[in-house]
């Protein structure tokens, strides 16, 4: 059986990153510490062209690294100021949302580096009887474009598909099946059928 792959983890415009930089030159690591306003690491938000910004080094465009190429990047811009730079990143947790025919829709933080489709919808409450679980909407921003992909959770085939794994950002949306869409149509409407069925009954005895 092919081994199911893990979304991997990059680096996208918002998100806030945490930079360790140190080095074996220790007076030298002191003083690119210094700029880390006194704090072991620095939390920086990637801009929306993909930038981030660190002391003495300036400006440095990291969108769509993962996290060994954004170390690599940033070790490799410190050079210049450290003997062998020693840098840790650290992305932010997952970030995603779920919509539509579930118990309890939102939007969801965790501290996690991957979580399944089954266990974003289960954040959510998990779908109502009222759910087309075979239409599960997937938007997902790739490369500045955004897509949608349909899973139907009703397959099993699902479970070593490569969208078992959500991506962070993604959007999930539950449909709601046509009898849902009935029934609230149905819900809305009742309270003027009232009405209207209480002006005619008036107006028929005004009439008499």
């Amino acid at each position: 059986m092919e081994k199911l792959q893990f979304p991997l983890k990059t680096v996208q415009v918002n998100d806030v990153v945490e930079i360790t930089v140190g080095g074996e030159n220790e007076e030298t690591a002191r003083y690119i510490q210094s700029y880390f306003t006194g704090q072991p690491s620095l939390k920086v938000l990637v801009d929306i062209n993909g930038n981030i910004e660190l002391p003495k080094v300036g400006k440095l465009h990291v969108a769509n690294l993962s996290v060994e190429q954004l170390k690599d990047t940033v070790a490799n811009a410190y050079k210049e100021f450290l003997l062998n730079p020693i840098v840790q990143v650290k992305l932010a947790g997952f970030h995603f949302a779920v919509l539509g025919e579930v118990k309890t829709p939102g939007v969801f933080d965790i501290e996690a580096d991957k979580i399944t489709l089954l266990e974003a919808l289960g954040r959510a409450g998990d779908m109502t009887p009222y759910s087309e679980r075979e239409k599960i909407k997937i938007i997902r921003e790739v490369n500045g474009e955004r897509e949608v992909l349909t899973i139907n959770m009703t397959d099993k085939a699902i479970l070593n598909s490569p969208d078992y794994y959500i991506h962070r950002y993604d959007i999930i949306y539950v449909t709601p099946k046509e009898i849902k869409q009935i029934n609230d149509n149905i819900q809305r409407i009742t309270p003027y059928l009232s009405i209207v069925s209480s002006l005619i009954a008036i107006t028929v005895l005004l009439t008499r």
